[in-house]
């Protein structure tokens, strides 16, 4: 029996070797080496894969239990895990649509491999654990691992197909099997971190007139050079300000529409392959655009950006507006009003944030939340993200949570999606059980 060497180091260390024979008399010839747990379809499932599965379990922190009924109990649960899996397998194999190549699984080999080997400190000692699990070599463990990720991969294939043609139909729970299942999960359940739910409005730092004409200025002489068969990509990487395309020369991929701001994406999806844009005023700065293929509803596309220079008479004004904003909020103006007339939109950034962990916000949030209480208007705070487009931020608290236990409501459309997906997952293994011969032998 061999060790699943791919799982965790934890999983590794302090684990038993396979059992070794009692005798070396004639009479260990006749001993029963390995006895049969189950039979599903044509082929069968070892005692020695169930004992495996059972070390797994108390490596992850199982408790296997003393009293025989119930250690009964909990291998019949994992043995009808193994037939589960094994069934899924057989139908993969039957769907002549499911083809996994040789280089995926060479590719996910050489994945487990490498994470299983960086939690040895050296070869000597992984060679030893190796040697221990009962691999004699690498090669060995490797070859082992291939079958194992063979199996896997088909199995994750044959799950995908079935969700993607609706044959594998989330099925909704009952009240009561949510509640059950809130109360079996309850002290397995992490604590609630404290939260807090907020409405924020960001604005951006928007340039003067005078930096817009110096940036049109120089897009212009850029589109003179570039449509006199001057090289985009060197262009991109001397002279763009986008942080996210600049090393690969501006290129954006292909994409469809709905992926840019409105005037970026007019110009680009009306541009022949080839063809060089004029300059492209967006809330970004100015864009050259150059689309270099086009398919029926996709473009490969690549730009350069260049962003209009910010002054301290612009932050000035930016900060100045917040205060306003934050002084009518406080004053009772209409949220909604205020945040369609100054809020960022492109951005990244949400008006409404809800049931947000506070040790997760940046920390000047944190900082101004200190002893607010619900209802209060914060700001402005400055965003600065280090790319030379500073914002700031008024934000509404509509709500804080210490932290504690989740409520039954905290989480019900959580356990919703996954009992509908354990019910579509039944109800599939139910079939392959009625269409496949299977016996339990434990």
């Amino acid at each position: 029996m061999r060790r699943n060497l791919f799982l965790p180091v934890a999983l590794l260390l302090g684990a038993a070797p396979p059992a070794a024979g009692q005798g070396s008399d004639s009479a260990a010839a006749f001993q029963e080496i390995d006895r049969i747990a189950a039979v599903v379809g044509d082929s069968v499932i070892p005692m020695s894969r169930l004992e495996e599965e059972l070390n797994v379990f108390r490596q992850q922190g199982g408790q296997v239990p003393e009293d025989p009924q119930e250690r009964r109990a909990l291998m019949r649960q994992v043995l009808d895990n193994i037939v589960n899996q094994q069934l899924i397998l057989q139908a993969a194999l039957r769907d002549t649509s499911i083809l996994v190549t040789e280089q995926e699984i060479q590719s996910a080999v050489d994945r487990a491999y490498r994470e299983v080997r960086e939690q040895f400190a050296s070869e000597v000692e992984f060679r030893r654990q190796l040697e221990t699990s009962n691999f004699g070599t690498p090669e060995e463990y490797r070859r082992w691992l291939a079958d194992q990720k063979r199996t896997e991969l088909m199995r994750d294939q044959l799950l995908q197909r079935m969700r993607e043609q609706g044959d594998l139909t989330p099925l909704a729970p009952t009240e009561g099997e949510l509640q059950e299942f809130y109360e079996q999960s309850r002290g397995q359940q992490q604590r609630r971190p404290a939260t807090v739910s907020f409405r924020q409005i960001v604005l951006r730092v928007e340039p003067d007139s005078a930096a817009l004409d110096s940036a049109r200025a120089v897009a212009d002489s850029l589109v003179v050079e570039l449509r006199d068969d001057a090289d985009f990509a060197v262009a991109a990487r001397r002279f763009s300000q986008d942080p996210g395309s600049r090393e690969q020369g501006g290129d954006l991929g292909w994409v469809r529409r709905g992926n840019f701001v409105p005037q970026f994406e007019a110009m680009a999806f009306r541009l022949r392959p080839g063809q060089i844009s004029e300059p492209v005023l967006t809330v970004f700065g100015y864009h050259i655009i150059e689309v270099q293929r086009a398919q029926a509803a996709e473009i490969q596309v690549r730009h350069i950006l260049l962003r209009p220079t910010l002054t301290e008479a612009d932050r000035e004004q930016a900060r100045s507006n917040a205060e306003a904003v934050a002084q009518a909020l406080i004053d009772g103006a209409p949220f909604d009003s205020l945040a369609e007339q100054y809020h960022d939109y492109f951005g990244q950034e949400q008006v409404v944030v809800e049931d947000f962990p506070r040790e997760q916000l940046p920390q000047n949030y944190r900082d101004a939340l200190t002893g607010a209480t619900e209802g209060d208007v914060i700001g402005p705070l400055l965003l600065d993200q280090g790319d030379g487009r500073p914002k700031y931020v008024v934000f509404r608290v509509e709500e804080m949570r210490p932290e504690g236990e989740y409520s039954f409501e905290d989480l019900r459309d959580q356990m919703r999606n996954v009992l509908s997906e354990q019910n579509a997952m039944r109800r599939f293994l139910d079939s392959l059980r009625d269409a496949t011969y299977v016996e339990i032998r434990l």
